[in-house]
C-alpha cells in the first residue's frame, strides 16, 4: 500500500462563518497493494474450494502470531492508554469491543492456514498504512479529524484492496483489527516520544518482569506435570 501526502497554502480569509486557519490543508492518497490483492485473488480461490483451503492443523503461523502477542519492546501500554493518552476516551467502549470483535474473528480460522494468511496480510496492510500514513500526521501534531481522515483513508484503501472479499472483511471489521493492533503494541494514537519517558521505562519494566513470572510459573506447571 503506497501513500502519499502534500501541503497546499492557502491563501485570504474563509467569508460566510467563522474564520478556519486553513494555510495548509493535508491531502492524503492511498494506493492499494496491487501484489497484496493478487495473492489475496489465489487465497479467496481456495477457501471457495471447502472452505478451508490450505489446513494449519490448529496453529497459528508465525507471521499471525506475530500480531496476535503483545510486543515486550517499545511502547507497551494498553488499549484503554493508548486512547486516553491521545484524547479518545469517547472510544473506549467501542474500542474495547471492536477489538475483541477481532480476535473472535482470528480464532474463528484456526484451522485454516488460507484464511489465516488473508487475515495476516491486512493486518500488515494496516500496520504499514498507519505507519507511513497516520503517524506522520500524529507526529506533525495534527488533529483528530485531520487524523481520523488519514486513518478513514487507509481503512477504505485496505477494504478495496480485498477484491471478491471472500471472507466477508467488513469497514467495521477492519477498523477492529487496527484496535487490535493497538492493544497489541503495533500502533498508537499519540505522539511517540523519540526518548524513553519515566513512565515507559517503568512500565516496560513491570510488564518484563510479569513476562518472566509468567514463564517461572508455567516452567514450574511442566516440571510437576
Amino acid at each position: 500500500m503506497f501513500t502519499s501526502q502534500s501541503h497546499n497554502d492557502v491563501g485570504g480569509d474563509l467569508v460566510g462563518g467563522d474564520k478556519v486557519d486553513n494555510s495548509k490543508t493535508t491531502i492524503i492518497q492511498v494506493v492499494a497493494n496491487g501484489a497484496a490483492g493478487q495473492e489475496l485473488a489465489a487465497l479467496y480461490e481456495k477457501l471457495k474450494a471447502d472452505g478451508v483451503g490450505d489446513p494449519s492443523h490448529g496453529q497459528f503461523s508465525a507471521k499471525l502470531q506475530h500480531y496476535m502477542s503483545t510486543t515486550t519492546d517499545g511502547d507497551i501500554r494498553g488499549l484503554e492508554a493508548k486512547l486516553r493518552d491521545s484524547g479518545r476516551e469517547d472510544q473506549l467502549q467501542t474500542a474495547t469491543d471492536l477489538k475483541e470483535r477481532a480476535f473472535k474473528s482470528i480464532m474463528r480460522y484456526q484451522t485454516s492456514r488460507t484464511a489465516q494468511r488473508v487475515y495476516t496480510i491486512v493486518l500488515s496492510e494496516l500496520q504499514a498504512a498507519f505507519t507511513l500514513t497516520v503517524t506522520p500526521v500524529i507526529q506533525q501534531g495534527g488533529d483528530r479529524i485531520a487524523v481520523d481522515q488519514c486513518i478513514n483513508a487507509i481503512l477504505q484503501a485496505t477494504r478495496n484492496m480485498l477484491g471478491e472479499n471472500v471472507l466477508e472483511i467488513d469497514s467495521m471489521d477492519l477498523l477492529a483489527l487496527l484496535y487490535y493492533l493497538g492493544g497489541n503494541c503495533h500502533v498508537r494514537w499519540d505522539k511517540c516520544c523519540l526518548s524513553p519517558c519515566v513512565r515507559c521505562l517503568s512500565l516496560r519494566v513491570s510488564y518484563a518482569a510479569h513476562c518472566r513470572a509468567r514463564q517461572r510459573f508455567r516452567n514450574r506447571k511442566g516440571t510437576a506435570s
